[in-house]
Formats: C-alpha cells, sequence, structure tokens
C-alpha cells in the first residue's frame, strides 16, 4: 500500500531521483563563480608578488633611496618594503588584469554584462529578405550569454565553454536555429546581442551588403578590432560579482513540495 498524502514529508526526494536541468546548471553556475573568485584572488596576488619583485630589485640595484610619492601630511608613511609595496600593487593590478584579458580571452569565463535586454532598442535587419540568402549566417557567431539569459533557462549554453551559445556540430549553428527555415525558434526571449546586432557592416557575413553578396565560407579571415584589455577585464569581473549575485541570493525550490514517506 503506497503512503498517503499526508504520510510524506516536505523537501525530499528520492535516492535515484533525476536531477532537473535548473539544478544541474545552478550547480555548475555555482562552481564557475568560485572558479572564477579564486582566478581573480590569485592575480591580486600575482600583482602583489610582481610588485614586491620590482622593488627589491631596485633596492638591490642601489636605487634607493629614492623620494617618497607625493602625499599629503595625513598620508606620511616610512617608505618601508610593506608600504612600497601597497602604492605600486594597484598600477601592477591594471598591467596583470589585462595580461590575464589578451591571453585568456573569456576562455574560462565569458558573460555579457550590458544590461537587461527587454530595453536594448532592437535593430531592424531585413531578415526575411536575407536569410533566403545568407542562410542567417549570423547564428554561426559565437557570443555570450547573460546572467539574465541564464536565469530565464531558456536560452541554451555551451557547459565546456561558460557561458557562450551553445551551438550544433551539424551546421555550427546555435542550436536555436531552426534548421529547415533558419529563423529564430526563441525570438521572443533572444540574447541582447542577438537584438541589437546587424550584420550590414560584417565583413563575415557580406561580401557587399547593398548587393546581396554573402562573404565567402568559412568565414574570411578579419583583422581583429582594437580592444581596450582593461575594459574587457572590468566588464568580466563585474559580470563574475553579478552572476555570484544571482546564484547566492537565489533559492534552489520554489515552491513547496512533498517526497517519500521518511522511517
Amino acid at each position: 500500500m503506497g503512503d498517503s498524502e499526508d504520510d510524506r514529508t516536505y523537501g525530499t526526494a528520492p535516492r535515484d531521483a533525476p536531477v532537473t536541468r535548473a539544478d544541474l546548471e545552478r550547480a555548475i553556475r555555482s562552481l564557475h563563480t568560485h572558479d572564477m573568485l579564486i582566478r581573480d584572488q590569485l592575480i591580486q596576488l600575482a600583482a602583489q608578488v610582481v610588485a614586491l619583485t620590482d622593488e627589491l630589485t631596485r633596492r638591490l640595484d642601489g636605487v634607493e633611496p629614492q623620494p617618497a610619492p607625493p602625499q599629503t601630511p595625513a598620508q606620511v608613511m616610512p617608505m618601508t618594503i610593506e608600504n612600497a609595496v601597497a602604492l605600486t600593487t594597484p598600477e601592477v593590478l591594471v598591467r596583470v588584469r589585462a595580461s590575464d584579458a589578451r591571453y585568456d580571452a573569456g576562455v574560462s569565463f565569458a558573460m555579457d554584462d550590458t544590461g537587461d535586454k527587454y530595453e536594448a532598442t532592437p535593430s531592424t535587419p531585413p531578415c526575411a529578405e536575407l536569410i533566403p540568402i545568407c542562410h542567417a549566417r549570423c547564428c554561426k557567431l559565437r557570443f555570450a550569454l547573460s546572467t539574465q539569459d541564464l536565469d530565464e533557462g531558456i536560452i541554451r549554453w555551451d557547459y565546456g565553454r561558460p557561458y557562450m551559445i551553445r551551438q550544433r556540430s551539424s551546421d555550427e549553428r546555435c542550436v536555436h536555429n531552426d534548421p529547415e527555415t533558419r529563423f529564430c525558434t526563441v525570438h521572443a526571449v533572444r540574447p541582447k546581442i542577438c537584438r541589437t546586432y546587424h550584420c550590414q557592416d560584417d565583413k563575415r557575413i557580406w561580401t557587399d551588403y547593398e548587393a546581396r553578396i554573402p562573404a565567402p565560407e568559412p568565414f574570411p579571415s578579419v583583422p581583429e578590432r582594437e580592444f581596450d584589455l582593461m575594459e574587457r577585464a572590468r566588464v568580466r569581473s563585474q559580470a563574475m560579482w553579478q552572476e555570484h549575485h544571482a546564484i547566492t541570493e537565489s533559492y534552489a525550490e520554489q515552491d513547496p513540495r512533498r517526497g517519500p514517506k521518511i522511517g
């Protein structure tokens, strides 16, 4: 005879109960945020080590003593090694973060942090006219999702490259792209970059946009645009803390649920 509804306990589940995708992704996202927090702490430690090495080298080379940096009377402090390192570490940290942004390029962690996607002004490319010609080549582009996308749980991301859009190996397109019509199947909740992107000036898509001449396959080599490494590092750091907040301030359960009887 099975357990009655009143006999079952709240918040429990059978040991072999399947894990939902929401629970799995919550766990993975938590691991990623802790990994990035450790990475950030290591970067700060690296900056201190570099600053210490520079200061010791300067002193051992006989450059010391040097005038202390300009300070107000309230800030005057002896130029001990510790104080010298404390003064120079922020500048060194900027260089270390820039170096990390250059060589990591978001491989270990990438996330969009450009605001509410539903408040963005959408671009208006004539997709109905273009897709029969370009076959939605823009859906081959890789980009990072936002915490907003992850919380909604509709847009899929690549577990091996957090938090990049998930793509198919069969045609290299976004998993939400219809393989027959080539139109987006999640258009109403599409990521912000999909809302604001226009292919008009993208040479990976068009050789001549006005003449409707697609670029050759595969994507042509396009020189990388100059970018501000520190801005990339800042955005990634800000996105990391936003994701950390979204995980730690949320709840694992939404509604009460009963599981099997205990004992």
